[in-house]
Parts: structure tokens; C-alpha cells; sequence
């Protein structure tokens, strides 16, 4: 019997009061929750969707063929769960689960054609009788025989939107954000990055935070991991109108990231794996797996720290089979130059580059902002490997550019274009296209 009504989130947050999975959960629950896996094997997400009445019910989306493969415990209260199967709106049939502790393996139905399928998992013989409570608990669906792998993807790089935040009524962030999810699937859309320059300044009420905090949570609200560099703009460094907010202490306020993390965090990224610092998002690194590989998204504070630059050698180590994508404010410049200075933070692009980016085999790509427009250069690192280097700064006043990366795995190839939602405009003079990337397997 149910006891609560919920539509439960899947991961990045806390759910249910306990901490989120290392994966989100694959699973949309009605009259429901998203609860900690507690049988055997434990699935990837770390969590099973638990199903209370009648009305309950968990619905996925996953791609093959054959019969529907799930995962399930149950709690036995004069009697064990029954489930129903429903593919693609059409129900295939039932299963009773008969274990407490081992999610097993129970095939559901008559086989089904190969495509992407909605699957949805229904209680069907709710009972409660003291002290027991009749519930079922699914921790995975999958078909018979796995779909095969979709080499094709993309991810999106925001551009500085300083320019984007100055009041509400400008809803060009937002728009990007909405067009964005809106096209999710036509991309194939798996990460949202940003070079940084997310606000131009902080005022005593964080108003421009707030019209950032909102045009993201389209972002968030679609379950599209995510993760913001911070700008120089999005430190207390700059003041009011964008100047030194105090000359006498920048090197000091460009570490000053107080506001920004209190606008943004690790939770709503969603994806974040690690920080450099705790509570902090000024360095950290989300993983997310598409095109059949592992990837790695490696966001760094502007100019970084040595300290920080040693912690980020430490965490492409460590992750080998992930393709690296770094993301820092300043890193080319217009020409497509490596930059030299380390203006008012600790280390130059350039130390970045020596130290960090041609070191490692697995480092793909770089994005920046800061300064220019648009520009690209590569790379060939200490190991041979190709690294692509992207600026997308713009500081537009009249659209809302965003850098589109599609990675093909199978053909080992990378388009980029740059594309402005808010008044349909095209910037093709910025398109690029490369073979040999190389990805790591």
C-alpha cells in the first residue's frame, strides 16, 4: 500500500534523504521512490525504484530487442509482488518476483522488434497487512539482446553570457537553455559546459546570478549534466561596472568564488565526481559515458593554482580510459595563440599547457572564453596524441551563440558549429570539421 505519493527525481541530489548514486537512476517513478539499492548485485546507479500500490509504477527508455529483461527484489507479505510489463504502451505480460535480497533476472513476455522502447513496470497485487507491507523494487530493465552502440553524439560549450544577465527581461540565456533541451534528442545531447564569464559583475542582491541560477535549470530540470567555469567576471574581483572592484587586493579577490558556489554546485552539475576543494566548483570533474567510451569533463579556475594544476595531473592519471575535456576561462587567445600571461592569477595558459595538456594521452579537448570571438588550433602532446583547442567568447549584445561539438566515435571524427537559438543565426564561418581524433576505448 502506498503511504506516500512521489515523482521521484533521478540522481545528482539528495534523494529520499540519502545521497545520490554514482549514476542517475535510469527510471521516472510514479506514486513512488528512487530509494538506495539494497539487494544483490547492486546496479550501476546504486539505487532501485520502489513501487508501493496499484498506481505505482517506474518507466525507462531502453534500446534492443527480445523479450524485457528486469531486475527487481520484493517484500513478502502473504505473498510476493506481481509486476506488469508494458512495452512501448502495449502490455507484454507478467512476472511474480521471489526474492527479498537477489535481484535476479526475470524475462517478461513475447519477444519485441529492435528499436528504443518505453518500458513501463507496474505493481499489480498490492497488500498490507500488519506488520507487513507488500512492495516491489526494480533495479534494472534491459532487453534480451543490447541495441547497438550509437557512436554519435554531442555536447554544448556556452560562451561568456556576461552581456546575457544584466536584467530579467533579457531572455536570451534562457532561450539558449530551452532551445538546448528542446533539441536534445536531434543532438543527441549528453553534457553542457561553459568557459566561464557567467555573470559580469555581483551587486548587493546577486541579480545577475539569479537570471543565470534560472536560465540553467532547464538544464537541470532535463537531467543534461552540466558544469560552469568560473570567469574572472564571476569572482569578487570585478566590481560594479566591471573594473577592479578593489585594486589594491584583485590577486587576493580572484580567488573570492563565495557568491558563485553559492549559486551553483556540485549537486545540480549533476555528474561531478570530484573537487579540488570541498563545497567548491571552481575545479572539479564529471564523467559521462557516450559514443560507446568514457569521458571526463576537467573544469579549472582561471589561472590556476599550482596546487590545483597538480590535482588535475592527479585526476587525468588516474581516470586513463576517459577521453579528457578541459575547460578553463583563458587558455587561446583571438589568433588562436596560446596565452602567455598569468595577468592576476597564479600560472599562465601556457604553464597549463606544458604541465597539464600535451602531458596526457587521454586529453581531447580544450575550451575557453575570456577574450575574442572565435578561433581553434591543435596540438600534437607529448604522446602523439591530437589535442583540439576551442575559444567561444562572443560577449554578444544580440544572440545567444553556442558551440555545438558532435563526436563520432566510430568514424574517429569531430564537427563543431556555433549556432545563435534566439534570432535562428548561423555562424558557419567558425565551422570545422576533423578526422584521427583518436579517442581512447
Amino acid at each position: 500500500m502506498a503511504v506516500a505519493t512521489v515523482v521521484a527525481a533521478t540522481g545528482g541530489a539528495l534523494v529520499d534523504g540519502t545521497a545520490s548514486a554514482a549514476e542517475p537512476s535510469p527510471f521516472t517513478v510514479v506514486d513512488g521512490a528512487i530509494r538506495t539499492a539494497t539487494g544483490a548485485p547492486v546496479p550501476a546507479s546504486g539505487t532501485h525504484a520502489s513501487l508501493w500500490g496499484n498506481s505505482s509504477y517506474a518507466t525507462t527508455s531502453i534500446s534492443g530487442s527480445g523479450r524485457v529483461l528486469i531486475g527487481a527484489i520484493g517484500d513478502n507479505c502473504q505473498g510476493w509482488p506481481t509486476v506488469r510489463v508494458t512495452v512501448d504502451g502495449v502490455s507484454v505480460g507478467q512476472t511474480t518476483i521471489v526474492s527479498a535480497t537477489n535481484y535476479g533476472t526475470y524475462p517478461v513476455g513475447a519477444a519485441v522488434g529492435p528499436g528504443q522502447h518505453t518500458v513501463q513496470i507496474q505493481l499489480i497485487n498490492d497488500f498490507r497487512a500488519d506488520p507487513c507491507d507488500r512492495n516491489v523494487h526494480i533495479a534494472y530493465a534491459q532487453m534480451e539482446t543490447a541495441g547497438a552502440t550509437d557512436t554519435k553524439f554531442s555536447f554544448a560549450v556556452l560562451p561568456d553570457t556576461q552581456q546575457e544577465v544584466l536584467n530579467s527581461s533579457d531572455t536570451r540565456f534562457l532561450n539558449r537553455t530551452n532551445w538546448l533541451v528542446q533539441n536534445r534528442s536531434a543532438l543527441d545531447l549528453r553534457f553542457v559546459a561553459s568557459s566561464g564569464d557567467v555573470v559580469n559583475w555581483d551587486t548587493p542582491d546577486h541579480s545577475q546570478y539569479v537570471v543565470a541560477r534560472n536560465a540553467m535549470r532547464p538544464i537541470e530540470n532535463a537531467a543534461i549534466p552540466y558544469s560552469l567555469a568560473i570567469g574572472n567576471h564571476d569572482t569578487q574581483a570585478t566590481g560594479v561596472g566591471g573594473s577592479a572592484r578593489d585594486p589594491e587586493h584583485t590577486r587576493e579577490l580572484v580567488r573570492d568564488t563565495t557568491v558563485f558556489n553559492r549559486y551553483f554546485t556540485a549537486s545540480q552539475y549533476r555528474a561531478v565526481k570530484g573537487q579540488f576543494e570541498a563545497g567548491n566548483v571552481d575545479n572539479s570533474y564529471s564523467t559521462f559515458e557516450a559514443g560507446g567510451v568514457q569521458w571526463l569533463v576537467l573544469t579549472l579556475e582561471l589561472w590556476p593554482r599550482v596546487e590545483a594544476v597538480n590535482w588535475a595531473k592527479n585526476v587525468v592519471a588516474a581516470n586513463p580510459r576517459h577521453n579528457v575535456i578541459v575547460v578553463t576561462h583563458d587558455y587561446i587567445d583571438g589568433n588562436a595563440n596560446i596565452e602567455q600571461s598569468a595577468s592576476y592569477g597564479a600560472t599562465s595558459p601556457q604553464y597549463l599547457f606544458d604541465n597539464l595538456i600535451k602531458q596526457y594521452a587521454n586529453i581531447r579537448f580544450v575550451f575557453s572564453g575570456h577574450v575574442g570571438v572565435a578561433a581553434n588550433r591543435v596540438d600534437t602532446g607529448v604522446n602523439g596524441n591530437k589535442i583540439y583547442s576551442f575559444l567561444q567568447t562572443f560577449h554578444s549584445n544580440t544572440t545567444n551563440p553556442v558551440r555545438l561539438v558532435e563526436v563520432d566515435t566510430a568514424a574517429n571524427s569531430l564537427r563543431t558549429w556555433i549556432y545563435g537559438p534566439y534570432n535562428n543565426q548561423s555562424f558557419t564561418e567558425y565551422d570545422r570539421s576533423f578526422t584521427g581524433l583518436g579517442v581512447v576505448r
